[in-house]
């Protein structure tokens, strides 16, 4: 109980911190701006994923942005309009537009052979990414472990010392 006062009281004194990017105010045990539009990382470092999206090429964008739609539900609909009427269309049901792509459908095979090529496509370089990405985030965990064992082997030496010293004091006190 006295340890969360004292852990609050800590954190009270500390600063709000303020955004690099949009200058808003934060709590001062905020990791991300608490501003819905910005979110930027409030760390001494680059945030990984502002780091990854500064290297981004232009493909990689248009990759994801395709696959971010191609992965939704629209996606499905979407197509199964666009087959519908292709098959109206040709099957010459509505006389507004002569048939243009008879039974076997060639060109809208052609089409979906097209098509399918692309989303291949950028699904593996969207996937390619999302390697890329889980690759730096491995890394950051390995290089925060490394570090916080350091620190954790340090404190323990500082521990170690203290208590020897707190030992020969008590030894001195107990002699006298």
């Amino acid at each position: 109980m006295i340890e969360k006062a004292i852990l609050n009281r800590a954190s009270e004194t500390r600063a709000a911190l303020q955004c690099p990017a949009c200058g808003g105010a934060n709590k001062a045990d905020a990791v991300f701006c608490a501003n819905a539009a910005c979110g930027k990382a409030l760390g001494p470092f680059a945030y990984v994923h502002e780091e990854l999206a500064a290297k981004t090429r232009w493909y990689e964008r248009l990759a994801d942005r395709a696959t971010d739609f191609i992965s939704r539900p629209h996606f499905l609909v979407v197509h199964s309009l666009w087959f519908v009427l292709w098959l109206v269309l040709n099957t010459g049901i509505f006389a507004l537009v002569g048939k243009f792509d008879d039974y076997p459908y060639n060109l809208l095979g052609l089409i979906l052979s097209v098509e399918s090529i692309f989303i291949t496509g950028f699904l593996l370089i969207s996937q390619n990414r999302q390697n890329a990405h889980a690759d730096k985030r491995a890394e950051l965990d390995y290089e925060v472990s490394v570090r916080t064992y350091r620190e954790i082997d340090e404190l323990t030496e500082v521990v170690r010392a203290m208590q020897a010293q707190v030992s020969s004091l008590e030894q001195t006190i107990r002699s006298r």
